[in-house]
């Protein structure tokens, strides 16, 4: 009996893996609330395993997380403000440059408001500080990777939003058959010869943009504040470990990953969800015919909706004999009407997962859609911008939602649309196996982030997880060499018909033409005896 437990407690050691406490610091500048639902679990998980966290974040987002040490940046909120404020924020969305050139600004102006700022630069200074890893949004804020040196720390990175060729180049990962873009303004979704040039067209556009506008921006900053070369941060660029994606596969997306590309969607799921008050849960529970959801997340006001998008979602439902649960700051929003519950801030996870949901209006941001896909709830989706378009297409392939233009909506088309998603079953079936196969893991998402940030402490060298281009011989990268091989063999191919044919052709001419000699011969030996007897 002693020896068997004695044994388990071996295995289990062996097994597990604990990594010692290690130092982090974590640098999360996002303002608004949605990233930091991916990453707050993954920070307290830390901290219960005995790791010590250093957070960089903005004011008030998040709440101060017990165990963890906040560093606070006022300045990353004015930026925020001042830029929703200025007279470029309209210019945004005009095209992908614009775009584009006017992030560059946004994020080297965040880069330095962090590296700059009073607390971080005391930390700087501080030679007791060290970091043994440096834990940041894997994204176009290349200045901050001179922690990583400055620390001589492991840089890891998070993917809150979703993933794109700048997440597979940061991880070594160069394929370039499953890129996807940075930004989704005018990107084809569908997969036609003319739509698939237009996308390499895109992506090389952006990867032009990264390299003229956001680099030089960056390494300003960083030449700056910690005096590093521009080969330094091309080197900073190819150290990072691991990278942890808020994605998964069964959500229509398979991608051929390298091992350090980790799937952890619904991370945010481990948290424990906001529950109902009773006079939702009593609105939900007494629904004869179920319920509809209607919210366009936490960072879309319903304000900012233009007045032809908000008039039809009135109009029909109140042709519906369904209940809605419309997210909205505007009470009077629902005309007073029986079946319309209007919430401010609705639990949403706690609403979706209510036995008499039966379908979800969203605007189809990420976290949004994996709960819907968690809860298996079919959604009608309202893409706006960014990754939206791309997040419902995948659902809708996968045949548990319906898309609408929210710029071209009519009060009949709602109504019918929604419908169809509620009184065809097939929706609901897709929704509940897509459901299945999303939760059907070995570990949890939370768990899975854990494990691989501990094995990213535990194993500072992960080149042996990463492809690096520039290791690899242009050829050997395309294939170039099989490429050849196949089109010498068609070529041979080809040769060898063309040849025969040509063979072909040169015997049937000869042939002709020594038919036609014969022919003439006969003709001029026939004309004298014909003379002949035509005298006689």
């Amino acid at each position: 009996m002693r020896l068997g437990c004695l044994g388990l407690i071996l295995h289990l050691l062996v097994h597990l893996a604990v990594a010692p406490a290690a130092d982090i610091l974590a640098v999360f500048p996002y303002r608004l609330p949605s990233p930091f639902q991916v990453v707050r679990p993954l920070v307290r998980a830390l901290v219960e395993r005995g790791h010590r966290i250093t957070v960089i974040t903005p004011v008030g987002l998040p709440p101060d997380i017990e165990g963890v040490r906040h560093l606070r940046v006022p300045m990353l909120d004015k930026l925020m403000q001042d830029f929703l404020e200025s007279d470029q924020f309209p210019d945004f969305f005009r095209n992908k440059w614009s775009e584009g050139i006017i992030t560059a600004t946004v994020l080297a102006n965040v880069s330095y408001a962090i590296l700059s700022d009073g607390g971080v630069q005391r930390m700087l200074r501080d030679k007791s500080e060290r970091f043994d890893m440096i834990l940041m949004e894997a994204s176009h804020l290349d200045a901050l990777y001179g922690l990583a040196e400055f620390y001589n720390a492991t840089l890891m990175g998070v993917s809150c939003v979703t993933t794109s060729w700048k997440i597979d180049f940061l991880a070594g990962n160069p394929a370039p058959s499953i890129y996807e873009p940075v930004s989704h303004m005018d990107y084809a979704l569908d997969h036609s010869l003319i739509n698939m040039w237009h996308n390499w067209v895109y992506i090389t556009e952006e990867k032009l943009l990264d390299q003229l506008v956001f680099l030089p921006a960056q390494l300003q900053v960083m030449k700056k504040i910690f005096g590093y070369s521009a080969e330094m941060l091309d080197s900073l660029r190819s150290r990072f470990s691991i990278i942890l994606m808020n994605s998964h596969f069964s959500m229509g997306r398979v991608r051929s990953n390298v091992p350090n590309l980790i799937e952890v969607g619904g991370m945010h799921l481990s948290e424990t969800p906001e529950p109902c008050d009773e006079k939702l849960q009593r609105f939900m529970d007494e629904a004869e015919h179920g319920v509809i959801y209607f919210s366009m997340g936490q960072d879309i006001l319903v304000r900012f909706l233009p007045h032809n998008v908000q008039q039809p979602f009135l109009q029909a439902f109140t042709r519906l004999k369904q209940r809605v649960v419309w997210k909205s700051e505007f009470p009077s929003v629902s005309n007073n009407s029986d079946n319309i519950f209007v919430i401010a801030m609705a639990p949403q996870r706690e609403i979706l997962a209510h036995p008499n949901l039966r379908l979800f209006i969203s605007h189809g941001g990420l976290l949004s859609v994996m709960e819907a896909i968690d809860s298996g709830v079919p959604v009608l989706g309202l893409p706006l911008f960014f990754d939206q378009f791309n997040n419902l297409h995948r659902v809708k392939k996968a045949g548990m939602a319906k898309v609408l233009d929210a710029n071209n909506l009519a009060a009949d088309t709602l109504t019918s649309t929604i419908q169809e998603l509620l009184e065809n079953p097939e929706y609901a079936a897709r929704a509940k196996n897509m459901s299945e196969s999303f939760k059907d893991r070995p570990m949890s998402p939370l768990e899975t982030a854990v494990w691989w940030t501990e094995y990213a402490l535990r194993n500072r060298d992960v080149t042996h997880m990463r492809l690096n281009v520039e290791q690899i011989p242009l050829i050997r990268y395309y294939r170039l060499d099989s490429v050849l091989f196949l089109v010498f063999r068609l070529g041979f191919v080809a040769g060898t018909i063309i040849v025969l044919g040509y063979r072909l052709y040169r015997k049937h001419r000869d042939r002709q033409r020594r038919f036609e000699e014969r022919e003439r011969v006969f003709l001029q030996i026939r004309m004298p005896l014909d003379w002949y007897e035509t005298a006689w």
